[in-house]
């Protein structure tokens, strides 16, 4: 596999003729949507090494894997919209998982 970055050209288009505020409204949702992401993945991985039998273990591998896959996913749009901003804005504080 590359390491090269991914990004999402189609965002780019939309955000194309947005100005930078609406666009920094957009970062800002799209990273707090990431935060969500994270701490329900963060859950399910704790939730793994308490499973009561192999097949709870089994379903919830499966789970996180499926939750990973959506918080990395996120984090290319982020990626891309900060990339399109071109600064980090202000956001409000995390809750901690």
């Amino acid at each position: 596999m590359s390491d090269t970055k991914l990004i999402l050209r189609p965002l780019i288009g939309l955000m194309r003729d947005q100005p930078s505020e609406e666009i920094e409204r957009h970062v800002v949702r799209e990273i707090e949507k990431h935060r969500r992401l994270r701490d329900d993945a963060v859950m399910l991985e704790a939730q793994v090494d308490t499973a009561a039998d192999p097949e709870t273990a089994r379903e919830t591998i499966q789970a996180y894997i499926t939750a990973m896959i959506a918080v990395h996913a996120q984090q290319t749009v982020v990626s891309t919209l900060l990339d399109i901003l071109g600064y980090i804005p202000d956001l409000p504080k995390s809750k901690g998982h």
